[in-house]
């Protein structure tokens, strides 16, 4: 995407079949007639929201629910046991990619434990430690679909604010944060670096700044801006890559 924004969707078609098929969640942002569905679903249970084909707010909070009354993980995110669950059938998506915009080319999604060493945060320069207390000063700050300020960001107006305050200049979008700097692998992974995550279609959509031995920040559509790890679990298996900018 160009000036991507972490988890919109502009545009959902749905595409079965076996072959050449990409699987991906519904989450805060996504929009398009599957999304449509999905709510359809959501008021057939009793679930009262909108059918409009806008993930918003009202249907995370209903699909918390019904994952709720299905004893499910409630994360308020539609990924391929709450699809199934809700639709009755297994979750086989192709998203289109948003109207007017690019998707990131990625080589591979996940992260290899045979071969990552875990470093633990050292010596950081002046400039690294800056952006790095800079960035923790909003932890709790909500997630705001296109958000560029403290009162509420999205996953890369966060990244870009919190390096614009200390006078480095990045890209609006994930993806294009994905195409700065240089690339690094994750065993030299250093406090102040970039990394990046596959949510919801193919290509790169969550940025966030890495804080050492394994964490790192970033603004999530669950939790507002937070400290996550990639050692395991969600953003282990949709971690996509590294740069750096400093």
């Amino acid at each position: 995407m160009k000036k991507k924004l972490c988890v919109l969707l502009l545009t959902g078609v749905l595409a079965f079949g076996t072959a050449g098929i990409s699987q991906a969640d519904y989450m805060i942002g996504s929009q398009g007639p599957e999304v449509r569905n999905l709510q359809k679903r959501l008021n057939v249970y009793g679930f009262k929201v909108r059918t409009d084909g806008n993930y918003n707010v009202a249907t995370a909070n209903a699909v918390k629910k019904f994952q709720r009354r299905k004893h499910l993980s409630a994360d308020g995110i539609v990924g391929p046991v709450t699809y199934k669950a809700l639709m009755g059938k297994t979750m086989y998506t192709s998203h289109a990619k948003p109207a007017g915009r690019g998707n990131a080319s990625i080589p591979y999604v996940g992260i290899d434990d045979s071969r990552v060493e875990w470093h633990k945060a050292g010596p950081m320069s002046d400039t690294v430690k800056a952006i790095t207390t800079e960035a923790q000063k909003y932890l709790g700050v909500p997630y705001q679909f296109g958000g560029t300020t403290p009162s509420g960001f999205d996953c890369s107006g966060f990244i870009q604010y919190v390096f614009n305050r200390k006078g480095i200049i990045l890209p609006r979008g994930a993806d294009e944060q994905y195409l700065s700097g240089r690339k690094i692998s994750v065993n030299a992974l250093e406090p102040g670096d970039l990394v990046f995550f596959k949510t919801y279609e193919e290509g790169v959509s969550h940025s966030g700044l890495y804080l050492g031995d394994g964490y790192f920040i970033s603004a999530t559509s669950s939790r507002g801006v937070a400290v996550a790890t990639m050692k395991n679990g969600y953003w282990h298996d949709r971690y996509v890559g590294a740069n750096r900018v400093l």
